[in-house]
């Protein structure tokens, strides 16, 4: 019977009969009047009403993501360019390129900067300023100042420091850049480097020096130290002997030779003699000192470690946010202005003083520095070409024969001259026109110059050979 019933009543039915049996069996003992058990009413189970399976939603290609905790900022750097890397194989080239000229690829302080390989024409950049430029390379290619640490990018990655200029404080800011060379395009990005940093780099990277010192010896040391391989963006090192003569200068090698006791700041700071007591445990000193990318004199804060009688020794540097004055300034006039300084540097400290300074690159401002000959017409201040110091500037020629020293020479105690010729320039070491400014005070030649910049630098260089031509027939 409980076969006929449908299956979701059979429980009910059971359990309704064993009431029955209960209420039979007292009956039996009580003799009751008999009540029929009322049924329960069958039910029917709703049947499930069908639901259409949802549409799943499109979804936008993901941001390339980056895990970040337990991080260093060098290893959260070279992750955000994985990250390019990833989505230049997964989506290609144009959508790579689309992406990270986009603010959306910004990553806290980080952005890309994607460059061709070779010319390095900019290809892809999202702050505002990069924007702009973005399918040139005037600002990018390998002959400017930040195109050589980009071409030096390789598929491991190259690691330098620069100064970056920060467009909500004014401020230049210590930045830490990485540039990987993948499949004909450079991926570099950078991240803010704190100061105490910027420190433990300096301490790491005059270590290193000493390590390769250790293990390859003097002359090696040399050898690599000397060259612009070693140089990691504003980090270079300086070597010198157990006499304070310069054994190594990247930057500067016409200091090689000279005694660093002789340097002095602009503010007549010694600071090549507390180089000098360097010892073994190390410690720090604090300088102006051009900064090889920016060309301006800096805030350098230098580590110095003595270690087997050298004195091995980098720094790092801390930009003023002020434009220094030289800075977009008349050529003409500014150069007026250096010498009339130094006369009166002169003046009040005295000789020894002023030639402890204008000898050194401290003095350096921009492409202007001092050049110096006594009453007898002998060189006393150059920075640049020191070996000149002690020769007779009268002997001087210049690349097109023009005698140049002469002309120096010439000028008259407290008369002024201006004197054109060609002179390496301080930057390039090529002979480039300058314009130089001489005045006789004291029986002193003091002297400067700078480097004038045509309108038509093509133009002006088949018009400045042809002068040399003429010169030379004559």
């Amino acid at each position: 019977m409980l076969s006929k019933l449908p299956r979701n009543l059979r429980p009910i039915a059971v359990i309704a009969a064993f009431g029955t049996l209960m209420l039979v069996a007292a009956a039996c003992t009580d003799d009751p009047e008999p009540t029929a058990t009322p049924q329960p009413e069958p039910t029917a189970t709703p049947e499930p009403q069908p639901t259409a399976t949802p549409e799943p939603e499109p979804t936008a290609t993901p941001e390339p993501e980056i895990e970040e905790s337990e991080l260093t900022d060098d290893e959260i750097t070279r992750a955000y360019i994985n990250a390019a890397i990833d989505l230049y194989e997964r989506e290609g080239r144009e959508a790579v390129l689309e992406y990270y000229s986009d603010e959306a690829s910004l990553d806290g302080d980080r952005y890309m900067v994607i460059l061709s390989e070779g010319d390095q024409t900019l290809l892809a950049a999202a702050l505002g300023w990069l924007k702009v430029i973005i399918g040139t390379n005037d600002r990018t290619n390998p002959s400017t100042p930040l195109g050589k640490l980009w071409a030096q990018a390789t598929p491991e990655g190259f690691w330098f420091e620069l100064e970056s200029y920060d467009q909500e404080t004014g401020e230049q800011i210590p930045r830490r850049n990485l540039s990987v060379l993948h499949n004909g395009l450079i991926f570099s990005a950078s991240h803010v480097v704190l100061i105490e940093n910027l420190a433990d780099f300096t301490q790491a990277y005059v270590q290193k020096a000493i390590d390769r010192y250790e293990t390859e010896g003097l002359e090696a040391t040399i050898e690599y130290y000397d060259s612009f391989e070693s140089v990691d963006g504003q980090f270079y090192l300086f070597l010198i002997d157990e006499n304070d003569i310069y054994l190594a200068h990247p930057i500067f090698p016409r200091l090689k030779g000279t005694d660093i006791k002789d340097v002095v700041g602009p503010n007549g700071y010694e600071l090549g003699k507390e180089i000098a007591k360097a010892t073994e445990d190390g410690h720090w000193v604090e300088y102006l000192w051009p900064n090889p990318e920016s060309l301006r004199e800096e805030n350098k804060t230098t580590w110095v470690k003595r270690h087997d009688g050298l004195i091995f020794a980098s720094g790092h540097y801390s930009a003023d946010p002020t434009e220094p004055e030289w800075h977009g300034a008349d050529p003409e006039e500014y150069t007026i202005k250096y010498v009339e300084d130094a006369i009166a540097r002169y003046e009040e400290y005295g000789l020894q003083p002023t030639l402890g300074y204008y000898n050194s690159i401290a003095s350096y401002e921009g492409q202007w520095y001092l050049f110096a000959t006594d009453e007898n017409d002998v060189y006393i201040i150059h920075p640049l070409l020191p070996q000149l110091r002690g020769t007779d500037i009268k002997d001087v020629v210049d690349a097109s024969g023009f005698e140049l020293g002469q002309e120096f020479a010439n000028v008259e105690e407290d008369g002024s001259a201006w004197i054109e010729y060609l002179w390496p320039h301080p930057f390039t070491f090529q002979d480039a026109p300058k314009v130089a400014y001489a005045v006789r005070h004291d029986g002193i030649m003091f002297a400067s110059g700078y480097y004038p910049q045509p309108d038509d630098p093509a133009a002006h260089t088949r018009e400045f050979v042809q002068e040399a031509i003429d010169r030379y027939e004559r």
